[in-house]
């Protein structure tokens, strides 16, 4: 079976949002704390998270959890820089994993079952890209196989990654990921996604 790194990106400014959106409570802990649970669930020990412009807040808040941090200084040239940093260091702290499940920090409504439907799907399908569907484009959660990572890695600084998913079409799976993919940007959007997952939580204890 194929090893599996995590990468999260966390290194934008939240400006929209007025905080470290990585640093949001969310139930009973906060936002990047959970995504780091689902995914130790689904099995993933290996993870990476690439910050930025709140390094230090979120360096001192994951004390002692078991995440490796990446500061990277050119944050702001964009998203595709933080991949391409991203893929970098996986290599090189790494090097015995086979694929990366990229992840954006904005999106706590992933759950552990999409997650692990992502990782069944590599596994019947080793060498595709596995996506999720945005409807006009397929982007994160999405997991690459190192045949793909020279590529990442060469995506232009203020690109992420859907136009180099849509370039190989033909080598890619796209899952319907529900809700799972609704972000964060926003106060609004943040106490709306909240909740959602407050209400599920509540929906699953009571069944």
């Amino acid at each position: 079976m194929d090893k599996v790194a995590a990468l999260i990106l966390t290194a934008g400014a939240s400006r929209r949002m007025g905080s470290p959106k990585a640093l949001l409570p969310w139930g009973e802990t906060t936002v990047i704390q959970h995504l780091l649970k689902i995914i130790r669930l689904v099995g993933i020990k290996e993870t990476l998270l690439v910050t930025g412009a709140h390094h230090d807040e979120i360096q001192k808040a994951n004390a002692g959890e078991e995440v490796q941090i990446s500061f990277h200084p050119g944050w702001e040239l964009g998203m595709g820089s933080s991949i391409s940093r991203g893929i970098q260091e996986v290599e090189e702290r790494f090097s015995d994993v086979d694929a990366v499940l990229i992840l954006l920090v904005d999106q706590p409504l992933i759950t552990e079952g999409y997650l692990s439907r992502v990782l069944e799907a590599h596994q019947n399908q080793q060498g595709f890209i596995i996506a999720s569907d945005y409807g006009d484009f397929a982007g994160a959660p999405a997991l690459f196989p190192r045949n793909f990572w020279t590529a990442l890695k060469g995506i232009p600084p203020a690109q992420g990654a859907r136009r180099l998913i849509a370039s190989y079409r033909d080598q890619c799976q796209i899952l319907d990921p529900s809700h799972a993919i609704a972000d964060i940007d926003t106060p609004e959007a943040y106490k709306k996604a909240l909740s959602t997952y407050l209400k599920n939580q509540t929906k699953n204890v009571n069944e």
